[in-house]
């Protein structure tokens, strides 16, 4: 079994601890997850004769315990877990990350840019997406786009959205009109949240769910419950599996990214980088752990190596990611607070 440095008092632990300088520690959050890190990464990576081992370190809260190491000038994490938007870009901000050398990471250019952040590799994405029952629609019609979505005379039924302005803003400009490239230019220019917020007034009356739990949509659409419904990929790919009759919307679907970051002042940065490249970089390595996990990776090598079929459901098939939008972090990171607020008084209107 590998070794688990568990949770915040553990940290304070070890903070007055060095780590030992061959040891490479990989924090994630634990859980089946790990299970499969230490299967498909760890324990060959420490029998790869590198010179180097590794370990899993557990943490429940990757900024805050992030903060703590910098704030004591005592890092002991070499690989921090998958940072989400804004926890990225204030890891990012506040200096707390070592920079990636992408000409010598990747010399070749064979990632996309979306997963090449300057400080931190996005080894995978999922996407906030649309599920659909089919059941549920009109006879001889498709739900194609949010426009259709919005569309409740010709697409009439229940729906379901998150209850939280990120992303449905994004998806009200889409089906207002607006190209999915063009998204965040129009958010940042003068009126534009106020044309998301307006577009959102439309649908608001018809939408039965703000979901909070990412069981609630699914549970909906397992049920019938709802008829059209925002969730995460890989659930509504599961649904599929159960024999739900559900379908996944990608036009305009949310691409999200979680970068694998290293700490700055983190004891092995060389280490690391040696853990990311033999772990992160390795299409077979991840093609077992997208198996394993149900993430999508960002190497072109990885998803070819999946049917059709089970492309067709993945966030990172290529003519997936062609039709998706990717969230902008950083307009969220500067605009988050004044907008949710907005949204918490638009909520109960």
């Amino acid at each position: 079994m590998f070794r688990l440095i568990l949770g915040t008092t553990s940290l304070a632990l070890l903070l007055g601890g060095t780590a030992m300088a061959d040891t490479v520690r990989v924090a994630n959050y634990g859980g089946s997850f790990g299970d499969a890190m230490n299967k498909i990464c760890l324990e060959p990576f420490n029998n790869s004769g590198s010179g180097h081992t590794a370990e899993q370190v557990v943490t429940d809260n990757m900024l805050a315990q992030l903060k703590i190491q910098q704030d004591t000038k005592n890092v002991v994490w070499d690989i921090a877990p998958g940072a989400e938007g804004e926890a990225y870009i204030t890891a990012k901000t506040n200096g707390w990350l070592e920079t990636f050398d992408w000409a010598a990471l990747d010399p070749d250019g064979k990632l996309p840019a979306v997963a090449k952040p300057d400080h931190g590799i996005a080894s995978s994405a999922y996407s906030s997406t649309l599920g659909i029952r089919t059941d549920k629609l009109p006879q001889g019609k498709e739900m194609k786009s949010w426009a259709d979505f919005w569309n409740v005379a010709e697409f009439p039924g229940p729906r379901s959205l998150r209850n939280s302005p990120v992303e449905n803003l994004e998806f009200a400009l889409m089906a207002d009109g607006v190209p999915a490239k063009e998204v965040y230019g129009v958010l940042r220019s003068e009126g534009g949240v106020d044309r998301a917020f307006k577009k959102l007034g439309e649908i608001k009356p018809s939408i039965v769910q703000w979901w909070t739990s990412a069981q609630q949509p699914v549970q909906g659409l397992a049920s019938g419950e709802l008829s059209f419904a925002t969730s995460f990929n890989g659930r509504i790919a599961n649904l599929k599996k159960d024999n739900v009759p559900v379908k996944i919307m990608w036009d305009g679907a949310s691409l999200n990214t979680s970068p694998i970051t290293i700490p700055a002042g983190a004891p092995n940065k060389e280490g690391a980088l040696a853990f990311i490249k033999f772990c992160y970089l390795d299409p077979a390595r991840m093609v077992e752990l997208s198996r394993a996990t149900g993430t999508g990776s960002l190497l072109p090598e990885v998803v070819k190596q999946f049917s059709a079929e089970e492309q067709a459901d993945m966030p990172t098939a290529e003519q997936n990611l062609a039709v998706q939008l990717v969230i902008d972090p950083q307009f969220w990171y500067e605009n988050r607070a004044k907008i949710q607020k907005r949204w918490e008084e638009w909520m109960l209107q």
